[in-house]
């Protein structure tokens, strides 16, 4: 009896150290998070209100917004989740390095504006996502590279490409919204079925866009 009490015992304990585990490193990755959309923010009031462009060439190299927006970042290791990190990761697109956790939404440049958005131009910006978790994916879609790991920059959709945005903290991913505050959710679409790609709903209370409203229309319910 005393033998089988300590296996539950020692189980138990082992489940709680887990948890405590995947809450540390979640707490960690949204602290940095935080800080990143706060050094975004910093750029923005030096750019009249605007982020910086995804991807960009400068000397015959592609570039990321995170290499544009770098003097406002206290350091480059806010950008990289240590739970959902991407080393050796190259943008999918471009093919240039990229090993870090996090993507802008793409939604912020060319989208709904030629350029880049402002965003007091955004009516809703707490509930629009600004950067989502992404990391590193490998698969038929992944090049020949050394460690054949493919990342994004940018945020489509997770319902478009649900293998590059993912959810690693216990089944839920950190999202920084457009106002700069950061939360923690379960992703609402990994499937395209019911849900609007441009505006809809990512998790929680954080959209697409502009709280899954367009032109902050909030007369009748959100795009999901």
């Amino acid at each position: 009896m005393l033998g089988v009490l300590a296996v539950v015992v020692l189980a138990v304990g082992a489940l709680l150290l887990s948890m405590a585990e995947v809450e540390s490193a979640r707490t960690a990755c949204l602290s940095g998070e935080r800080s990143l959309s706060t050094g975004l923010l910093l750029y923005t009031q030096d750019h009249d209100g605007r982020l910086p462009p995804p991807d960009y060439q400068a000397d015959g190299r592609w570039r990321s917004w995170l290499d544009i927006s770098a003097p406002y970042l206290t350091s480059e290791r806010i950008a990289v989740c240590p739970a959902n990190r991407a080393d050796g990761a190259v943008k999918a697109h471009h093919g240039y390095k990229y090993p870090y956790t996090y993507a802008l939404n793409e939604r912020f440049f060319g989208v709904f504006s030629p350029g880049p958005f402002p965003l007091e131009n955004l009516e809703i910006a707490p509930q629009t996502a600004m950067l989502v978790e992404g990391g590193a994916f490998r698969g038929s879609r992944a090049p020949a590279t050394r460690d054949g790991l493919w990342s994004l920059s940018t945020y489509a959709d997770t319902a478009e490409w649900p293998w590059a945005y993912r959810s690693p903290h216990d089944g839920r991913m950190n999202v920084a919204a457009a106002d700069g505050h950061v939360v923690t959710v379960k992703v609402a679409h990994y499937t395209p079925a019911g849900h609007d790609r441009l505006y809809g709903r990512l998790g929680g209370v954080v959209y697409n866009w502009n709280g899954g409203h367009p032109n902050g229309d909030t007369g009748g319910p959100p795009r999901e």
